[in-house]
């Protein structure tokens, strides 16, 4: 038997090929995902229209019953009457109640066929979704291989601690395509429908204007609006992604905007206190304080139903000490976190332990069903970076 022998060259080649093909497979299923997004708006249009329509016929069809069951009480009395006069109105009324029959029976009829198309419609459209996640996850842990297929691969082919280097390095990746999904979520449900709209309405606009200037300019204000709605998503977005206040003023006053954004649109009271640290603390620590909050009171404001939080961020000895508590409708912490790791990302929960644990600290939820839910993060103030498989 040949032992077969590779130099780093010969290696670099197959991995540019493996890549290529990965890239290739990856482009193909980001173009079936995105053809059945479009197919799936499209079947949203259809059951909206399907629902309002079937909402008239159920209208017609009660009014129809109705009447019908009049007309039978009335063919049953005229029945009842035998002169040739009688028989004669006899005859109209029949009539008159059998056209109400076929139109009530005919409604039905319709009515039937508009729920079995809403049925099919809402299975469509609870398929394309589900087929639009698997399909997001595939491309997600593809851009997790490839990232790694594309950075160090070769240096760590060499490392002694190769395994744990490996799967830290997996998990900065991971990390990272789920920010980048996330972001590419908000931009897609908030901005991006906003600018798609304003297309539409600069179309519907010169139309307007031209037959009546005074409709054409309501119209154009209305527009600006949406333009102004899709600006203030984006600056929402872009303060996300690096508020300024963290950058020019610090954590305290950060998490305080923070909390403020979130007490001016949300029907939340929160009751903080933000302690001062007399010396300055490491960026990566700030970043990671303020996203941790800015987690918890995210995931706070959209799944608790919490009306009251309490928020506390203090220091002792060389922690950081973060404590939050809402009076909402609490979870189970176990179900959630099998939940999140059986779909592969590390948003809510996950996403906290993961980041916590990065920088070596320590993280408590306490939570019941119906009992609100408490976190207890400790963070270290001496940071603890994970470079090159050890903490420095």
């Amino acid at each position: 038997m040949v032992a077969l022998k590779y130099s780093s060259d010969n290696i670099k080649e197959i991995l540019g090929d493996v890549i290529e093909e990965i890239n290739d497979g990856k482009s193909k299923i980001f173009n079936i995902s995105d053809k059945m997004r479009d197919d799936l708006e499209v079947s949203k249009q259809e059951l909206k229209i399907i629902k309002a329509k079937l909402s008239e016929v159920i209208d017609e069809v009660d009014k129809l019953e109705k009447v019908d069951k009049v007309m039978r009480i009335k063919l049953v009395e005229e029945s009842k009457k035998t002169t040739n006069a009688d028989q004669y109105h006899f005859k109209l009324v029949y009539e008159e109640a059998l056209e109400t029959r076929v139109r009530f029976i005919t409604k039905q009829n319709e009515e039937k066929e508009l729920i079995l198309k809403r049925d099919a419609l809402e299975r469509t459209l609870r398929d394309y979704i589900k087929s639009i996640e698997e399909a997001e996850s595939a491309v997600n842990q593809i851009n997790i291989a490839l990232g790694y297929l594309q950075g160090n691969f070769l240096d760590i082919l060499k490392d002694e601690d190769e395994n744990s280097n490996m799967i830290n390095e997996i998990k900065i990746l991971e990390a990272q395509e789920v920010e980048r999904k996330r972001i590419a979520r908000e931009i897609h449900d908030g901005p991006a429908q906003y600018l798609a709209n304003a297309m539409m309405r600069i179309d519907f606009c010169k139309v307007v204007v031209q037959k009546d200037l005074n409709k054409g300019i309501k119209e154009l204000d209305d527009l600006k609006m949406n333009v102004k709605m899709a600006l203030k998503e984006v600056r929402g977005i872009i303060y996300d992604l690096r508020p300024l206040s963290l950058e020019e003023r610090g954590l305290t006053d950060a998490i305080n905007e923070l909390i403020n954004r979130i007490i001016q649109e949300n029907n939340i009271e929160i009751h903080s206190f933000i302690e001062e640290y007399p010396r300055e603390i490491d960026k990566v620590i700030q970043i990671a304080a303020y996203r941790i909050v800015q987690e918890i009171l995210n995931n706070m404001k959209k799944h608790s139903k919490a009306k009251i939080v309490d928020l506390k961020v203090n220091y002792i000895d060389n922690y950081m000490c973060i404590f939050v508590k809402d009076d909402g409708v609490g979870f189970n912490i176990r179900e959630t976190l099998a939940r999140t790791k059986e779909k592969g990302n590390c948003y809510g929960l996950l996403g906290i332990y993961e980041r916590v644990k990065s920088l070596g600290g320590r993280v408590d939820i306490k939570s019941l069903e119906g009992d609100g839910v408490t976190f207890k993060i400790k963070l270290p103030i001496c940071r603890k970076v994970w470079i090159n498989g050890k903490y420095n």
